[in-house]
Formats: C-alpha cells, sequence, structure tokens
C-alpha cells in the first residue's frame, strides 16, 4: 500500500519512470497467464544489499519505497516466506550462486580460523551457464560482494568499480555539499546504485547472448553513501550517523536502488529482451533497525535472514504468491529448471517452478542459516551479549529454533506464525518441538565447523574495508 500523505512530492524523474513502468507491467492485475512461454535465454539476477521484505510495497510495507518491484511482483510471482542462509553478504551470496547451504560452500566468516572463501571445487550459477554457452558478468557494488570471497567464479566481466584512490563519505559531508547526479558515487569500498546501473547498461550494449548479468546494490546498507541531494531533500532528512538517522535513510534508499532497478528493465524492454529474460530480485538479508536491540545485520532473526524474493518468468502465471517457504538456495535450480539445463549434482536447494505452478509439495522445505560469531575474526564486539556465539537456527512450517551451540541454555523456539517478530521464547513450554528440530539440525551437518589454522588473527586490510563499512565499531 502507499500512504500518499507520507510521500514526498518532486521526485520528478523518478516518480515518471515508475508511474511509466507500473502502466507496462500491469500493476496491481489479477492472477493470470501472460501467454505462451518465450523463448527463455536470458537471466538478470538482482541482489538487493541488506532489504528488508517488510520494507517494500508488495510486502505490505505503507511507503511509497518500491514501484517498480512492487509492479515486478504483480508481473511474476513474489514468495511471501523466502529465509536467507545468513545475514551477512558475502554468506548470502556464496548460498545464492551455488545453490548450497554454508557448510557445503565453505564461506562461513569474514575471517577467522574457519572458511572465509567460496570452496574452489564448487560449480556457481555463472560458471555452470558459462560451460552452457552463457555469456556472464557482474557489477557489484561494494567490497563484501567482491573477488575476495570468490564470489567472481564463472564471470567473464566482473566489475566492482571501488576506486583506492577515494577517502569514504558520510551523510554530513555528502548533505553539505551541492551533489550533481554524477558526484559522490562512490567510495573505496562501495558504490552507489546508479554508477553500479551505468556500468551494468553499458555492458548490455555489447553483450552477447544468451547472458546472465548479475547486478547487485548496496545503497540501503549505510549512510556512507546517500543518494544525490535533489533526491533526498523532499524526505527532510537530518544528516547524522546515529540509529535515527539511519532509520530515517532506510526507506529513501531503497527508493533510489527501487529506480536504479527500473533503468534496468526499461533497457532490457527498449532492446526487445525483458520477454526472453528470467528476472530475479532478492535481497542478501535484511538488517535489524533495533528489533533485538541491534540496528545493523548478522544476528539470524527474522529482521535479517527474511529476504524479498521476486521472480519474473515470461509464459508462467502472473500475480502469483507463494505463502510456502523457501530459501536462497532455490534460485540456482529454479532457473536452470526453466533454461531445461541439468543442475548439478549434490545442491541442497531445489526448483521452485512446482510452487510456482500451484501445486503443492509432499515435503515442506527446511530453512538454515548460521552466525559463526564468536569464530569470525572481525565480528563486532558490541553484539548483544547473548549473540556472542556460534548460533544456528532451523525453521520448518511455522517453527523456529535458534541453537547457541557455545551456551545450549540460551537456545530459543519461536511459534512463527503466532509471534512473526520472534518476542517470546517458548522453548521451555515446547521442549519436545526444540528436540525435535534440534535433531533435524543435527543431521543437516550445519554444526561441524572445519577449523583452519592460519598465522595471525586478523587481517588488517580487510579489517579497515569492513570497518569503513560499519561492520566493524
Amino acid at each position: 500500500m502507499t500512504n500518499e500523505s507520507s510521500t514526498p512530492l518532486g521526485l520528478c524523474s523518478s516518480c515518471c519512470l515508475a508511474a511509466a513502468l507500473i502502466l507496462l507491467m500491469g500493476c496491481g492485475e489479477p492472477a493470470e497467464e501472460i501467454g505462451p512461454h518465450s523463448e527463455l535465454e536470458n537471466v538478470l539476477l538482482i541482489t538487493l544489499d541488506t532489504t528488508r521484505a517488510d520494507h517494500l510495497g508488495c510486502y505490505g510495507h505503507n511507503q511509497d519505497t518500491s514501484p517498480v518491484l512492487d509492479a515486478l511482483a504483480a508481473e511474476g510471482v513474489r514468495f511471501e516466506m523466502a529465509q536467507s542462509t545468513s545475514a551477512l553478504t558475502p554468506m548470502s551470496h556464496a548460498s545464492i550462486l551455488t545453490g548450497l547451504f554454508p557448510q557445503r560452500h565453505g564461506l562461513r566468516v569474514f575471517y577467522g580460523p574457519t572458511g572465509n572463501s567460496l570452496r574452489d571445487d564448487l560449480p556457481t550459477l555463472a560458471s555452470w551457464l558459462q560451460e552452457h554457452g552463457w555469456s556472464t558478468a557482474a557489477f557489484v557494488s561494494a567490497y563484501t560482494a567482491s573477488q575476495r570471497y570468490g564470489l567472481d567464479r564463472g564471470i567473464e566481466t566482473f566489475d566492482s568499480g571501488l576506486d583506492q584512490t577515494l577517502d569514504e563519505l558520510d551523510l554530513t559531508r555528502q548533505q553539505q555539499h551541492e551533489h550533481s547526479w554524477h558526484d559522490g558515487r562512490q567510495t573505496n569500498t562501495q558504490r552507489r546504485g546508479d554508477a553500479t546501473t551505468d556500468a551494468a547498461l553499458a555492458w548490455l550494449e555489447h553483450a552477447a547472448e544468451p547472458f546472465m548479468l548479475w547486478v547487485h546494490y548496496f545503497d540501503p546498507h549505510d549512510s556512507s553513501l546517500v543518494p544525490p541531494k535533489e533526491f533526498l531533500d523532499p524526505y527532510e532528512i537530518a544528516p547524522g550517523e546515529g540509529a535515527k538517522a539511519r532509520i530515517a535513510i532506510y526507506d529513501p534508499e531503497i527508493r533510489y536502488m527501487d529506480l536504479q532497478i527500473g533503468r534496468l528493465l526499461e533497457r532490457l524492454r527498449d532492446r526487445g529482451q525483458l520477454e526472453s529474460t528470467i528476472v530475479v530480485v532478492m535481497a542478501d538479508h535484511g538488517q535489524g533497525l533495533l528489533q533485538h536491540d541491534w540496528m545493523r545485520h548478522r544476528l539470524i532473526y527474522q529482521e535479517g535472514v527474511r529476504i524479498p524474493l521476486i521472480l519474473r518468468i515470461p509464459g508462467e502465471i502472473r500475480g502469483t504468491v507463494v505463502e510456502s517457504l523457501v530459501r536462497n538456495v532455490d534460485v540456482f535450480p529454479t532457473v536452470l529448471d526453466y533454461l531445461d539445463i541439468e543442475a548439478p549434482d549434490g545442491l541442497d536447494g531445489s526448483s521452485l517452478r512446482t510452487l510456482i505452478q500451484g501445486d503443492t509439495e509432499s515435503e515442506p522445505r527446511i530453512g538454515y542459516a548460521e552466525a559463526l560469531n564468536t569464530l569470525d575474526t572481525h565480528s563486532p564486539g558490541s553484539l548483544p551479549r547473548r549473540q556472542k556465539d556460534l548460533l544456528f537456527s532451523i525453521v520448518e512450517k511455522d517453527w523456529k529454533l535458534i541453537y547457541h551451540q557455545e551456551h545450549p541454555k540460551n537456545s530459543e523456539l519461536y511459534h512463527l506464525a503466532t509471534d512473526p517478530e520472534e518476542l517470546h521464547n517458548v522453548i521451555e513450554q515446547h521442549p519436545e518441538e526444540a528436540k525435535r528440530l534440534m535433531a533435524r539440525l543435527r543431521a543437516s551437518g550445519g554444526l561441524e565447523i572445519e577449523v583452519i589454522h592460519r598465522e595471525g588473527r586478523e587481517d588488517p586490510e580487510m579489517m579497515d574495508k569492513l570497518r569503513s563499512l560499519g561492520y566493524i565499531q
């Protein structure tokens, strides 16, 4: 829903573009067939860093944050309960790109005595499509989605756009100066969504088909880089670095990111490629926004691991909402299924095509997530005391267990259907449910951690970059 009284006016080109896209996409129309399957060739994977599902209009938010994504959902499939395997960028993206849970892909911490890069022997969505003749490219917006973590595997053109000659910018500096559309768009660890989109659009002009294009947006993550002044002025946001300022700018940054996604989709439509392109839009993880006494991410409560997931597949039913639990690991096999390409053996994910087409599944999908906070050298010391642990969660239907491996007495059980914000730990009232989920968690192999002995306890260059992005205080 849109709350017009609280939506800033005067966004000019952004509003016009969004309105045009909504009209073209048929936002708000009931679920219906959109015609026979076109020849599906291309894949556009868009990942939204730090974007909560409940801050998008199509997921019920009452602010005008996402008209382009809302229209895309109306023309595609929206998944109500999609779960990430992690509330950190590299780990989550590794699961998206490999279709594997963290214990299988091996990227589990930023740095420390266990895996902090994607395993060398694993295929990714990009490398698998490349082997089948696809050209591949990625335009990412932050260090945490970069080659450092092995996320460039199989990608011919990998562009992080990070300029090592630049200093960090903060919200105060951004607002003190008059910035044009082209000023203040990147730092040495991240770039704004318009800069990333410009690079992706330039590549599309000469891209060989079929192609896979991954575009990663970082805008909602923090306020080091903010949208142009003319975009922000109608919101009347006071600059600052405290929690109040960060929360105030969160929705406008989503709105600005939504505008950039509109530019990508419009270009595909203008080039006649949209009807041969599978479009996947999903977040890597959410954001705390002071729920459970935590502003940022990393924790594995629902505000951190529930993600938006929207698929637009030409020829499929439009305006569909899938209520069943799905996972970020399911995207890889789903894309291959629609492209009629056999998936690699041993994926943890499975195709969503059955659910998209309205059929039921005999066995519910199980969601897993982890946060190895005490093994991560760069885990922030400001974490809430009980979260300084090795945390593992499992979700099955309405139940969620969060297991604290180092302090089991702190483990938590929630009934998500009646307590979606995870406010009431009912582990003492339902010990048999907790025991059953614990058995499934152990059987998953997720509790097994390979310890890799390393010299030293930190990576100074990585520490500086993560500090600049707010991961380390």
